[in-house]
């Protein structure tokens, strides 16, 4: 059995739907859930034949506007605890045989102990702040993912690790600064698409096992779709 491990801080979201937003006016919110988000996300979806191990550290409390109309969210968080790594869990952590992701690097502040890390690991990003701080544990990383909104933060870099970049019209794959891989995907109005990030990323990893990584990509982005398509389906019926 293949061990994945998450790292990132536990968000409590409060997601308020709306089908459309006029600037200015009063909106009509249609339903409003809580749940726990970040990490917890990937148990969405079905990545057997990993078992999850989720490690949280810190919190958040994220405030989410998803627009159906657009298939846009937008975000508004407060940071309640800070991420904290005890020396013990990074260590425990060097002597797994199998995976780590790391989620919203930009989000932990904690993020320099992964500097000591020997074992294949992925992160995601969730901020447009500069990835400066962290060049170096992106270049000894497996793959990295991020929005392709935010694709300009890495116009300064050659990276040596695979850059996912996915949004609703699919990804492009970026390696030393130039992309070598394309997949459109034809956006399908009216989804729910929050965590969707996080879902590409673990369907991703379900498929890297065994596929190489333009393949595992492309099964991701459709199996996302799917999910996300289940959701709407399943959210019609309440």
């Amino acid at each position: 059995m293949n061990t994945l491990f998450l790292f990132g801080k536990k968000y409590l979201d409060t997601i308020m739907f709306v089908d459309g937003i006029e600037n200015g006016e009063t909106n009509t919110c249609t339903s409003i859930v809580e749940k726990i988000g970040g990490l917890n996300n990937f148990k969405e979806a079905d990545i057997s034949p990993w078992k999850i191990f989720p490690l949280y550290s810190g919190s958040k409390k994220a405030y989410i506007v998803s627009d159906r109309s657009t298939g846009k969210r937008t975000s508004y968080v407060i940071n309640q605890i800070e991420s904290f790594a005890k020396a013990e869990e990074i260590q425990s952590l060097k002597n797994k045989k199998d995976w780590l992701h790391i989620c919203y690097l930009d989000d932990i502040e904690c993020y320099t102990k992964f500097y000591q890390i020997n074992i294949p690991y992925s992160i995601d990003f969730c901020t447009d702040n500069s990835r400066a701080p962290y060049f170096n544990i992106m270049n000894k990383a497996s793959v990295i993912f991020d929005s392709r909104e935010r694709k300009q933060l890495y116009d300064m870099y050659q990276l040596i690790p695979p850059l996912i970049l996915h949004d609703e019209y699919g990804f492009e794959i970026i390696k030393l600064g130039k992309t070598i891989y394309t997949k459109k995907n034809t956006p399908i109005p009216n989804l729910n698409v929050n965590g969707a990030g996080d879902i590409f990323a673990a369907l991703f990893l379900k498929y890297y096992i065994s596929l190489e990584i333009f393949e595992s990509a492309e099964k991701a982005m459709l199996e996302t779709t799917k999910l996300l398509l289940k959701r709407k389906e399943n959210e019609q019926k309440i």
